[in-house]
């Protein structure tokens, strides 16, 4: 996790480069279910809703993942590969390796992996919802007591994604760098290492949950002096997405940063053990 923060901070510009055009369509994307789900009237059809998502649907993962496939597959070729142009788009008038831009099988491949955890994810956080239910009579009288509990409840989702990433996201790492889904070698890579990768991606998404609860009450107070305090307005959710774009950015590139860094450090005793050309 240090060894990702000290990349992030000193490779800023280009992962920017890399990221910011995937992630502003992932912004878009998020604003339009948005409108759907919470515009006046909402269009999208009661069975395509679930409330455990932001926005609140089933189609959150699915229009999600290839923006985060791409961005991705764009920082691990650099991290792992040392190849800096994968993606670029050329747009007359813009400068080279602004616009990057890939819908190959891998990314939708990667995609598929990453659609699949963030379903489990969902259903992860619907179970501890109804386990608060369910446990909620026992604390009659002891509201204290319950809001503590319900508050240190959120990490047994947390824990249990961060589990099965540890199985999903090397697959989705390996697909997204080499093009090809070679299961095998990338169990082979992470085998007698799963509790690190839990613990690693365990305090990536305790990180991420306590940041975004930190600065949650700062953007909606800017918001909020923005825009007049309504129910959902296109004004107030592009505001709120411009406001947490860099940070959105940030967190979806340092994922890719920590499995980037994983798969060399997974890699290089394997190297160094394989049979030389002598033997």
């Amino acid at each position: 996790m240090v060894a990702t923060l000290d990349y992030c901070v000193r490779n800023a510009g280009l992962l920017f480069l890399l990221a910011w055009f995937p992630c502003a369509l992932e912004s878009v994307c998020r604003i339009g279910l948005e409108w759907l789900t919470d515009g006046a009237p909402p269009l999208m059809p009661q069975w395509l809703l679930f409330d455990h998502f932001f926005p609140p649907t089933w189609l959150t993962p699915l229009v999600n993942a290839p923006a985060v496939a791409m961005v991705w597959a764009f920082v691990l070729s650099t991290v792992c590969d040392q190849n800096p142009d994968r993606g670029i788009v050329t747009v007359p008038g813009i400068r080279p390796r602004w616009i990057r831009f890939e819908l190959s099988p891998a990314v939708l491949l990667g995609a598929a992996v990453f659609v699949a955890t963030n379903l489990l994810d969902g259903m992860f956080r619907l179970a501890q919802f109804q386990l608060l239910v369910a446990v909620y009579p026992l604390f009659e009288g002891r509201d204290g007591a319950f809001d503590a509990w319900a508050r240190w409840s959120d990490a047994l989702p947390i824990l249990a994604v961060s589990a099965v990433a540890a199985w999903t996201y090397p697959i989705a790492a390996q697909v997204l760098r080499t093009g090809a889904l070679d299961r095998t070698r990338a169990l082979n890579l992470m085998r007698g290492n799963r509790l690190r990768l839990t613990a690693i991606f365990f305090l990536l998404n305790l990180a991420s949950y306590l940041f975004y609860a930190l600065i949650r009450p700062a953007t909606n107070w800017i918001v909020q002096s923005l825009v007049d305090p309504l129910p959902w307005t296109l004004r107030e959710a592009i505001i709120r997405h411009v406001i947490q774009f860099p940070f959105d950015t940030f967190w979806i590139v340092a994922w890719a940063v920590t499995l980037g860094m994983v798969m060399k450090a997974l890699a290089l005793p394997m190297r160094r053990t394989g049979p030389t050309i002598a033997a």
